[in-house]
């Protein structure tokens, strides 16, 4: 009943910008929507809590607790940018930088965007995982394109050919991967839940290559390092709300990566396509970290961090042992949030300054307080800094490689996290500190604009916290008992 009602509500939203004039209030349904949207997911999260899973429609839709972190984060983001892009949009028209068309255009895509993203996480259907997939390429091509200029083109243009190879990739190892099971009854070959309790595929040899594939393929979805080159444009280049969603979408493409890890691990002689997940993720915090170091860009340099707290997600996933998973799924978990809030505020400067470039901007405790604030927040839960729920989450992860006796890994892990902070330091002192001598400097009127999306994604980092040993750890137990039983 649950998933109707949510599909009903979908169609509704997507269609939303069809059946109002007003762009405002084609805004304020999408927020209203996304209320309604997360009261469900809470609704549905409950159901899970007592029964560990439930299924819909011949086990079409099957909801365990490694579905509903990611439903909790989608629904709680999809508010917070909803908010945001009202205000956003609304300006953007108002100073003429779009038409009315557009803004339409963009809610139209906006929701679907979040329509796919819930479908991925709620559905049993292995390729309909991939479909999905595919449906957030497609709509969020044209999001990063939406500023119709040179760079966003470009960036555009890298995302849907790169990233439509590596999701290419991926669907040719989906499809290895099902041949290997073609001697197994046809009604679950295609459902996750029957797959992972079957370990007799008729070639082992067919899974892991099938793995690899798919590892490789979505990896680029998910921004793992070498095949994340294009991130940084499209980050950098797409509208702030966009951007926003970023730490959400690239979950995702891990999410499904995992189910099919999950199902690989249970077959005997394949328990080692954990150092596809610990290489990767290695890889990806190196070159993420001296990146960050050499950007004169602020939006590159959240891009990049991206890209390196993905990699220590997939670090924490491939060392395997309960509480480096447990770490490795609290890290998804705040780590979509503060890069929400980060690239929200940098949204703001970026409507206040005109620029994106580290050197142009600085003073912003003086120009813009609030903003400077939620930028120095931000640094400090980003970066890992104790009190905030990433240091315990890389802390969980260091714990889990040094028990599992891979002490380069560890090394490795800890001097990226050591390089990321003096990167970020580097950045946010320049802009939040650095002043000019002789130069008298004003609060910007544009501090106080979109506030309240900043504010609730602090709200909710603080939530997690306060939860962290509670009702979030249950949740979040559940699911790594999923992962690695």
């Amino acid at each position: 009943m649950y998933i109707i009602v949510l599909g009903i509500l979908f169609l509704f939203l997507i269609v939303t910008p069809l059946l109002f004039k007003n762009i405002k209030t084609t805004g304020f349904v999408t927020i209203f929507g996304a209320v309604l949207v997360l009261g469900i997911v809470l609704k549905i999260i409950t159901m899970v809590s007592v029964g560990y899973s439930i299924s819909y429609f011949n086990e079409f839709f099957y909801i365990d607790s490694l579905s509903t972190v990611q439903i909790l984060i989608i629904s709680c983001i999809n508010i917070i940018v909803s908010i945001y892009s009202y205000r956003y949009i609304s300006d953007e028209i108002e100073e003429k930088t779009i038409t009315l068309k557009m803004g339409k255009i963009y809610y139209f895509l906006f929701n679907f965007f979040v329509f796919f993203m819930m479908f991925i996480s709620l559905t049993n259907n292995i390729v309909a995982m991939w479909i999905g997939l595919e449906g957030t390429t497609l709509t969020t091509t044209f999001l990063f394109g939406f500023n119709i200029n040179k760079n966003s083109l470009e960036s555009a243009w890298k995302y849907v050919i790169i990233c439509s190879i590596g999701i290419g990739i991926g669907l040719i190892g989906i499809l290895i991967f099902v041949n290997a099971y073609s001697n197994q009854d046809t009604d679950g070959i295609l459902k996750w839940s029957h797959l992972v309790n079957n370990q007799n595929p008729q070639s082992t040899y067919a899974i892991k290559i099938a793995f690899t594939l798919i590892f490789v393929g979505l990896g680029t979805k998910a921004g793992l390092a070498p095949m994340h080159t294009w991130l940084p444009d499209a980050y950098s280049d797409s509208p702030s709300p966009v951007s926003a969603m970023s730490g959400v979408l690239l979950n995702l493409a891990l999410y499904v990566i995992l189910r099919f890890y999950i199902i690989t691990k249970h077959i005997p002689g394949l328990q080692n396509t954990k150092w596809l997940f610990i290489v990767f993720g290695c890889v990806s915090l190196i070159i993420s970290s001296f990146s960050i170091l050499r950007q004169l860009n602020y939006k590159r340099v959240l891009a990049f961090s991206s890209v390196e707290n993905m990699g220590i997600i997939a670090l924490g996933f491939g060392v395997g042992s309960k509480i480096a998973v447990f770490g490795a799924i609290l890290h998804s978990l705040v780590h979509a949030f503060v890069k929400s809030m980060l690239f929200l505020t940098a949204g703001n400067l970026l409507n206040a300054y005109k620029t994106k470039r580290i050197d142009k901007i600085d003073a912003l405790i003086k120009t813009m307080p609030i903003n400077a604030v939620f930028l120095i927040i931000g640094m400090l839960v980003i970066t890992g800094a104790p009190p905030f729920p990433a240091f315990f989450s890389e802390y969980y992860i260091i714990v889990g490689t040094v028990q599992s006796g891979n002490y380069i890994v560890t090394a490795i892990y800890t001097f990226c996290l050591l390089l990321v902070f003096a990167g970020f330091l580097r950045v946010f002192i320049k802009i939040v500190f650095n002043t000019e001598p002789g130069v008298k400097y004003v609060r910007m009127k544009e501090d106080k604009k979109n506030i309240l999306p900043l504010a609730l994604c602090f709200i909710s980092i603080i939530t997690i916290s306060l939860t962290m040993n509670g009702y979030l750890s249950n949740m979040i137990n559940n699911a790594v008992l999923i992962i690695c039983d």
